[in-house]
């Protein structure tokens, strides 16, 4: 998947006449140059606090009041070196060698989970040229389970074709309220696909770095529906790409936040 989307989108890039590397300057923005990462606790603060999920630094002298909680490290994808912590003794218990700091996450209360990803227009900033769907179906009886593509539980279903063009309007109006992100993939539970649409829930994470299109990993849409797919993507992505103020860009930026996602996986 991911050989495919990069050779779509360098293609795109020389057609478009876009240079490639600017890819790697996108949502330089919201880089935390001092961390070298993108920050949970940053992209906390730009979330609006009616989807916030109670988080602070991981310390044992500040246990949670109730459990259970998530302790996720500042900075890791696909749910590296997260664990759920259910009791206070566990809390207390925890312990780790990595040098990146985690942080303490409430659990989300609703029942379902899904993976909204986007690509912002490239000539409108307040419309979405690409959105998808997908929910997280995990197959285990946890009732606070670590969803994410490790997990042998669960599988992913693109229902993005179960959403109406308002529908779709309506979860597009709520990603309106994060920060001008060109490319995200937004994770969240909700009760329900009501809930969802009438913007009760809870967002659990902001993937800003490499957020790959997760329906891509749904098994039931066919390889010609995802080439399709990954060609429209990766031409609104390489357009998209070329919007960043120059006065964001950091030299090395992409190459920084690889060394440090490799050692956080290592360290963790």
């Amino acid at each position: 998947m991911i050989f495919r989307l990069t050779l779509y989108y360098a293609a795109w890039t020389i057609r478009l006449g876009i240079p490639f590397w600017y890819y790697f300057q996108i949502n330089a923005e919201w880089y935390n140059k001092e961390k070298g990462f993108y920050s949970k606790i940053d992209m906390d603060a730009h979330t609006p606090s009616k989807w916030r999920l109670q988080q602070s630094y991981f310390d044992k002298n500040c246990p949670p009041v109730e459990f259970p909680v998530f302790l996720k490290p500042e900075w890791g994808q696909n749910s590296n070196g997260v664990v759920r912590i259910d009791t206070k003794e566990d809390f207390l218990a925890f312990e780790t060698n990595s040098k990146i700091p985690y942080i303490v996450q409430q659990a989300a209360i609703e029942t379902q989970e899904y993976e909204i990803f986007y690509i912002r227009d490239a000539d409108d900033s307040q419309q979405l040229a690409v959105l998808t769907i997908t929910q997280a179906i995990n197959q285990s009886d946890e009732r606070h389970p670590i969803n994410s593509i490790n997990n042998a539980d669960v599988s992913y279903q693109d229902c993005s074709d179960t959403f109406s063009q308002d529908e779709l309007a309506k979860i597009s109006l709520h990603l309106q309220a994060l920060p001008n992100f060109r490319i995200a993939r937004v994770g969240l539970r909700a009760n329900s696909k009501a809930d969802l649409l009438a913007g009760l829930f809870h967002i659990v994470e902001v993937n800003l770095f490499t957020p790959l299109p997760i329906n891509l990993l749904d098994s039931s849409v066919s390889k010609k529906a995802k080439r399709q797919f990954i060609n429209n993507s990766m031409y609104h992505l390489a357009r998209v790409s070329g919007t960043t103020s120059k006065k964001h860009f950091s030299r090395f930026l992409f190459f920084k936040k690889l060394i440090k996602y490799y050692r956080s996986r290592v360290n963790l």
